[in-house]
């Protein structure tokens, strides 16, 4: 019963964090227009990119490093938190290619980032899901609060919204975690990049993946078109990640369980893939088209919500090959989905705008679980 809460309140507050941005665009594109909150979205898969950069796959690294040497913990943490604040200072790119003021504010929101995001493996590790959704709900009533208090729209004052959010879950989060009472001890140095090389490049290979086609979209068509696919595909990412944080609570148990209890899990989780896929993009199409009002035809939600359902039936392979040290069979196959995905986005793009975006990103998914199964059965 126990770990049946620890799954639902871990499930709510990994599905929290999709969901609240979700309802951040539905309603920054509602009361602020597509063409001014789209240039909030240009700047801040920006901000996510450098995140996901500086983070250098310290997620599965840590965690396995945990459970190898649960005594080491702290130290291990410490040592690779100041170890990648070395790559803080490429942030300064920023200053590149926007205004000063805007690439100010994104550099603080990109350093607020890394150190709320540094957290995560300890809230996995002690089963903190609850205290990390308190942190979540208060940066979304500040953000969601901000949209209906400001009247007009301006860029920079949305990202100071934004990093006052991510410091106050930062705080609210630490006085939970209250690691800074363990003892600080550390070693930066290069090391941790080179052992947490592995894992940045899993984690890149599935960005690749998930993340491409709105860049994709941010270059070859309108802002108005961004901030719709935006809205679409925020929706059905959710229903695709709900199957990870389904998981997410059995991580560190799947490196131990023998193969027949993992097998027994993924049959759990093929039996509400369906039921959830079809609930949520009926739901998806229910709030698209008669609250935000976007005007597409039914096509593109079954299309959308066929995206989701193949990550429900290969989460569980991934982790398997992860627990095999098999690592190098997961990058194989996301950089082949990833030439696949742009390359048919390339083809669909300027014909069928977002519907061929869509299609492209949903026989992607497809092929993978094709070939995830493919490499089960055979090896």
């Amino acid at each position: 019963m126990r770990r049946l809460l620890t799954i639902g309140i871990n499930t709510i507050q990994g599905y929290a964090n999709p969901a609240f941005n979700f309802l951040i665009v539905v309603f920054g594109v509602k009361i602020f227009g597509k063409d001014d909150w789209a240039s909030l979205i240009n700047v801040m898969i920006w901000v996510f990119f450098l995140s996901f950069i500086f983070g250098w796959g310290n997620r599965d690294y840590l965690l396995r490093t945990y459970s190898k040497n649960p005594g080491n913990m702290y130290r291990a943490f410490f040592s690779n938190l100041f170890s990648r604040s070395l790559l803080l200072p490429f942030s300064g790119i920023f200053f590149l290619f926007f205004p000063v003021e805007i690439a100010i504010w994104s550099v603080i929101l990109i350093c607020l980032l890394f150190l709320y995001n540094s957290l995560n493996t300890l809230v996995i590790y002690h089963q903190k899901f609850g205290a990390q959704l308190v942190a979540e709900i208060l940066g979304f009533g500040i953000i969601f609060g901000s949209i209906f208090y400001l009247e007009t729209f301006e860029l920079e004052t949305f990202l100071q919204v934004y990093c006052i959010a991510t410091l106050l879950k930062f705080i609210v989060l630490s006085a939970q975690l209250q690691y800074w009472k363990e003892p600080i001890s550390a070693t930066i140095s290069l090391q941790e990049f080179k052992l947490g090389l592995p894992f940045f490049i899993l984690g890149l290979s599935g960005w690749l993946i998930s993340k491409t086609d709105i860049y994709m979209v941010d270059l070859y068509l309108k802002p108005s078109q961004l901030a719709e696919y935006q809205l679409l595909i925020t929706a059905f990412l959710m229903l695709q990640a709900l199957a990870a944080y389904i998981t997410i609570p059995f991580t560190k148990h799947v490196y131990r369980v023998s193969d027949e209890v993992v097998q027994k899990i993924k049959y759990k989780l093929y039996l509400v893939s369906l039921p959830l896929t079809i609930l949520g993009g009926f739901t998806i199409w229910l709030i698209m088209e008669y609250f935000v009002k976007l005007g597409f035809s039914y096509e593109y939600y079954i299309v959308g919500s066929s995206i989701a359902l193949p990550c429900y039936f290969y989460t569980l392979n991934v982790m398997e090959l992860m627990k095999n040290h098999q690592e190098r069979i997961i990058i194989y196959i996301s950089f082949f989905a990833f030439f696949i995905s742009v390359s048919m986005i390339v083809l669909l793009i300027e014909i069928y705008e977002i519907f061929g975006v869509l299609l492209s990103v949903s026989i992607t998914q497809w092929l993978v679980l094709l070939v995830y199964k493919l490499q089960r059965k055979f090896g």
